[in-house]
């Protein structure tokens, strides 16, 4: 539990100053690294979900998954900002290590939840997502609103 928590502590230092990037998304210098978010968020029980992205990336990069909704669960563009969790409803997040970075276009489904950090649970409507895959010289993040079902 040590270790998750300096990593999501490592992963939000890496992050933080490149909150306004990541809210743009970011091209990357890397030919083989990309991520687009699919369709929707699903709720899978309180504090819990899954999201769902298809990625290509080299090996040796780390994934940090979240979602962040307001309290009614419509658009906040107060959402898209640095230190945003601050005035979230819920806040869902992850650092997933079962995904494959191998050159390899992949999609696949991953587990949100308030078990590293984050709080609430998520409700219908829309959620900031963000998809951020991190290299040693390369940041790819793929952020947009998200319906939630």
């Amino acid at each position: 539990m040590k270790i998750r928590a300096l990593a999501a502590a490592a992963a939000l230092s890496v992050l933080a100053p490149l909150g306004a990037l990541a809210t743009a998304g970011v091209a990357s210098a890397d030919p083989l690294a990309n991520a687009s978010i699919r369709n929707y968020i699903v709720r899978t029980g309180v504090g819990t979900a899954t999201v769902t992205a298809s990625y290509v990336c080299p090996e040796g990069f780390h994934l940090w998954v979240s979602a962040k909704q307001s309290s009614s669960g419509r658009y906040d563009r107060a959402l898209e900002g640095e230190g945003s969790s601050q005035v979230a409803g819920a806040w869902l997040q992850s650092h997933p290590t079962n995904f494959t970075c191998d050159g390899t276009r992949r999609t696949q489904t991953f587990t949100i939840d308030t078990e590293e950090q984050g709080f609430g649970t998520l409700r219908r409507g829309v959620a900031w997502v963000q998809f951020c895959l991190i290299g040693e010289n390369t940041f790819i993040a793929e952020s947009q609103w998200v319906a939630v079902l």
